[in-house]
């Protein structure tokens, strides 16, 4: 069955730039080691502590995070749409035992995930590839994943492109900050960490 409208725009991006299965290839961009370096422990430092919970990773491409959540993590769900990211998420990280790897679209409907069976949600660089109506359904998902007094965190590039990568098309959604709390509702205080 043809992927139509969003879903296919973003596929076909997201196959186009994924042939080469590296970090400067997924950051769309030739500084990516450096920018990593610095940034990946930065973002690691604004989540809660890890140890003994359940996380559900979003967007895990080619596992630039799963490794640093399953260190310390009871369970890490790591999916992304990409059959070919997950998989070398998966070559990549598969002696972590606690780690289940899935490729599967976040905006689906048969996507089934247990309500109340994570900690912690996380995402990163992922919203800004969703609609604005995926993006409020998703959130609705995220709300009913996520135990109470769990954590949401996702992070985005909001305001303008990053990355040096030469794109023919870009069908990114770069938002204000805004945007996130105006249209998730569903967001509360004890659930939201918005970075």
């Amino acid at each position: 069955m043809a992927v139509n409208g969003e879903r296919g725009l973003q596929l076909n991006y997201w196959k186009e730039h994924s042939v080469v299965l590296s970090l400067e290839a997924m950051m769309l961009d030739s500084q990516a080691s450096k920018l990593d370096e610095e940034e990946r422990p930065e973002i690691l430092s604004l989540l809660p502590p890890l140890k003994g919970k359940s996380v559900i990773e979003l967007g895990a491409g080619i596992g630039r995070y799963t490794a640093e959540l399953a260190k310390e993590a009871e369970h890490v769900l790591a999916m992304d749409f990409i059959e070919s990211a997950i998989k070398k998420n998966e070559e990549t990280n598969s002696h972590f035992k606690n780690v289940k790897f899935m490729c599967a679209d976040v905006t689906s409907a048969e996507l089934k995930i247990e309500p109340g069976s994570a900690d912690i949600v996380f995402s990163n660089w992922l919203l800004m590839y969703l609609s604005d109506e995926e993006v409020v359904e998703l959130a609705k998902k995220m709300v009913q994943w996520v135990k109470m007094g769990g954590y949401i965190f996702f992070r985005e590039s909001c305001f303008h492109q990053s990355g040096d990568h030469k794109r023919k098309a870009n069908p990114t959604h770069y938002r204000d900050p805004s945007f996130y709390i105006k249209s998730c509702p569903l967001f509360s205080a004890n659930v939201l960490e918005l970075m």
